[in-house]
């Protein structure tokens, strides 16, 4: 029973660090419209992608509808200027060749109309993902498989993570969010809980499971930290709040420049 208990309370403090990587829609139906930045720069080649969207009222569909004509650019510690280009789907901004470096700062510019939003993000150093593999736990509803991660932390220094979780090529909205508060320099070992315990939410035998693991600025660990809680509703208020951002000029999102690995597995 004690066993039982812990787990449960572990459970309610991992949810408080779980969000989702989708359409952003906290705005409720009386709120004003407001562009939506989702900006992303990674270590390796085909890692800078921009999604410019909208924030939606509570009651409309969770479908991405981009906003296209905008320029953005991303500029490097030396000066050097980056246009992404807008794909075919409207919205979404790529560019090839950009790849970013650990510990370098990066400046982000999307300037849609008349109106100019900006960031800059510095690149952590990378943190190796030593190990991914499944485990399992006898839960309430039965056994269930998970993913653990492990990694270890660099003494002295504050880390952010983040954990995403895809089953058999599809994104399970297993995302979590975690800081080294408590395990600084130490070995880590990450369970990855799903965002809702559900049958259809179980990993099973022949599941070929891959999880990517980023090491991430402060400033974007408080995004998606203030994410979670704004859709869940924080205390004392049942209505979401908008995200922390660290977009200037108005704009809900973030830009994160973060390097990026990922380890697979098949559940036995």
């Amino acid at each position: 029973m004690n066993n039982l208990k812990q787990i449960i309370t572990l459970f309610s403090i991992v949810f408080l660090f779980s969000s989702c990587e989708e359409v952003i829609e906290l705005n409720l139906d009386t709120a004003a419209e407001k562009y939506v930045i989702e900006a992303l720069l990674t270590d390796h080649d085909n890692g800078a992608r921009v999604l410019i969207s909208k924030t939606k009222s509570y009651s409309t569909s969770n479908n991405f509808v981009g906003v296209t004509g905008a320029i953005v650019e991303i500029e490097d510690a030396l000066g050097n200027v980056t246009r992404l280009t807008e794909i075919s789907k409207q919205g979404v901004y790529l560019n090839a060749t950009l790849k970013g470096k650990p510990t370098q700062t990066y400046k982000l510019k999307v300037t849609i109309g008349t109106q100019t939003f900006t960031s800059s993000c510095t690149m952590p150093a990378l943190v190796r993902l030593e190990d991914v593999y499944p485990y399992e736990l006898s839960l309430f509803d039965g056994p269930r498989w998970f993913t653990h991660a492990r990694y270890t932390d660099p003494i002295g220094v504050k880390n952010f993570y983040r954990f995403i979780e895809y089953k058999n090529g599809i994104y399970t909205k297993s995302i979590m969010a975690s800081n080294d508060e408590f395990t600084d320099g130490k070995t880590v070992t990450q369970t990855i809980f799903p965002y809702e315990f559900t049958e259809e939410s179980k990993l099973k035998k022949g599941d070929k499971i891959r999880l990517e693991f980023l090491t991430i600025a402060e400033p974007v660990y408080k995004y998606w930290f203030s994410v979670d809680n704004g859709a869940q509703g924080v205390i004392n208020s049942a209505a979401p709040a908008n995200p922390v951002s660290n977009i200037k000029g108005g704009a809900i999102g973030y830009f994160s420049a973060h390097t990026i690995q990922s380890g697979e597995y098949t559940i036995p």
